[in-house]
């Protein structure tokens, strides 16, 4: 099989296996389940030789942004001009912390955290989305983990070159 249809196949496979752990969690512990699955899906990555590296800088965006929206809660009641302040302070932070890649990923986590249904009391919405985040990025970083463990000691079994 050629690198780059097995790159796909492994993909596929930490998707599948990404969606089944987050929708697992989702059914017993469905507020921040369903932000831990999006979050699991948004830090794996299709391409094997930077995947590990990809999966680091976007956990730590979704910790960027999750962080900015927790804040944000203490400044002022959000609306349009906090997200706006926000989305600002999350691009710059990526910019400062050489994140640029996972920029994206760090606005989504704050606007997820921010985020929230009229009548819900805030600061319980943004904890239970901001520990979605934080712990389907965790989940995406060990799946990764675990992926490239699994291919260095196959590849090294095989005889080929073990770098990934």
């Amino acid at each position: 099989m050629k690198i780059k249809q097995a790159d796909f196949l492994i993909y596929l496979i930490k998707c599948v296996l990404g969606t089944i752990i987050g929708f697992t969690i989702y059914r017993s512990y469905p507020q921040v389940g369903q932000w831990c699955l999006l979050s699991i899906i948004l830090v794996l990555a299709p391409d094997r030789k930077d995947a590990f590296t990809l999966a680091t800088n976007r956990i730590k965006a979704n910790l960027v942004g999750a962080s900015i929206g927790l804040v944000l809660v203490f400044v002022h009641s959000i609306n349009l001009v906090m997200i706006c302040i926000g989305v600002v302070a999350a691009i710059i932070i990526c910019e400062v912390l050489s994140l640029q890649v996972a920029t994206r990923t760090a606005v989504v986590a704050l606007l997820i955290v921010t985020m929230h249904k009229k009548g819900e009391y805030f600061w319980d919405v943004a904890l239970e989305r901001a520990m979605g985040v934080v712990g389907g990025c965790i989940i995406g970083v060990l799946i990764t983990y675990i992926f490239h463990i699994a291919i260095l000691k196959y590849r090294r079994k095989a005889g080929r070159d073990a770098s990934i």
